[in-house]
């Protein structure tokens, strides 16, 4: 007897599968998917916003907080006035940590050096440090006759653009009293200028303490 060769065999046992193969139908009920994608839900509460005019509100909130931000600085923590003066000292000189050395690589500082930068960089800027939220300390810098050629108006707490408009001056804010922390600064009104080679730090009295 001669034997049929593998694929034939394969091939009529695909057709006798097929043949006895029936359509039972379908079950249940069937829907076609209809899933809103994301962005377009977005989409439509955004345009129902738009419609009812609470989108408009929105972003005129957004923009008066970042306003508000921008123009009061979160206030910096920790300062006093009071009816005394004081006068404190910062010493700005460190250890260096490592070899420093110049893009040319000629090395102007080698680690385990004691440097202070007021030996070669006179600071040639007096800083006051006030609150221009206190009438008192703002009176007070109006009447200020800076010891330098140059000075800046540092402000604790307060709005920048009233404090800018009261003074005539460009303003300053000490963000997160990093200033006033590395000065070690207590006391304001403070002004801050060089004496020698450290930083002469002195606060001005006010009537009452606060």
């Amino acid at each position: 007897m001669r034997k049929q060769p593998v694929s034939l065999l394969f091939l009529a046992m695909f057709c006798a599968l097929t043949a006895e193969a029936k359509d039972l139908g379908s079950f249940g009920d069937v829907w076609p998917v209809r899933e809103q994608s994301f962005l377009a839900l977005i989409k439509d509460r955004l345009q129902g916003l738009q419609d009812n005019g609470q989108l408009a509100a929105l972003q005129q909130q957004f923009r008066d907080r970042v306003e508000a931000h921008t123009l009061r600085p979160v206030p910096v923590e920790g300062l006093a006035t009071d009816t005394q003066a004081h006068t404190t000292w910062y010493d700005p000189t460190f250890v260096v940590g490592q070899t420093l050395a110049d893009a040319q690589g000629h090395v102007f500082a080698r680690q385990g050096d004691t440097l202070n930068p007021l030996d070669t960089l006179a600071l040639h800027t007096t800083l006051y440090f006030i609150d221009g939220d206190d009438a008192r300390q703002v009176a007070w810098m109006k009447a200020q006759t800076p010891p330098t050629p140059t000075y800046k108006v540092i402000l604790v707490n307060g709005n920048i653009k009233s404090a800018a408009d009261a003074l005539s001056e460009r303003i300053w804010f000490d963000q997160q009293g990093v200033l006033t922390k590395k000065l070690g600064i207590r006391y304001i009104p403070a002004m801050v200028r060089q004496d020698g080679k450290r930083l002469k730090i002195t606060s001005a009295p006010m009537k009452e303490a606060r």
